[in-house]
């Protein structure tokens, strides 16, 4: 199990949604290049929804879908935790790449 599998499976994304796949997919995509964020449909989503034969639409909606499962079981103390802050209502998927991507960044800069 890589380390983005256990961050987010720590912040209670479950593997039955197809939301799960795509995020892993995403946050591997801007930890190779985190210019990606300033371009999440284009340059995030639209080769994901190339490999599995969707729309970058209905990557986003199932990242959505994953996320709000995971809010609702308690994954919002764990993002809280990793990010410094508090929510006060649930992040955007883009806001939730960044999260997970920039504290996987910073985990492997300080493991090197």
């Amino acid at each position: 199990m890589t380390k983005a599998e256990q961050l987010i499976r720590k912040a209670k994304f479950s593997k039955r949604y197809q939301g799960y796949q795509y995020l892993l997919q995403c946050i591997e995509l801007v930890l190779d290049d985190d210019s990606r964020l300033c371009a999440l449909s284009k340059q995030v989503y639209q080769p994901i929804a190339q490999k599995y034969q969707v729309s970058y639409r209905c990557i986003e909606r199932d990242i959505r879908t994953a996320r709000d499962y995971a809010w609702q079981k308690g994954g919002k103390e764990v993002l809280e935790e990793i990010s410094g802050g508090k929510f006060f209502e649930v992040p955007t998927v883009g806001e939730l790449i960044e999260i997970f991507a920039i504290y996987l960044r910073d985990e492997l800069q300080c493991t090197a």
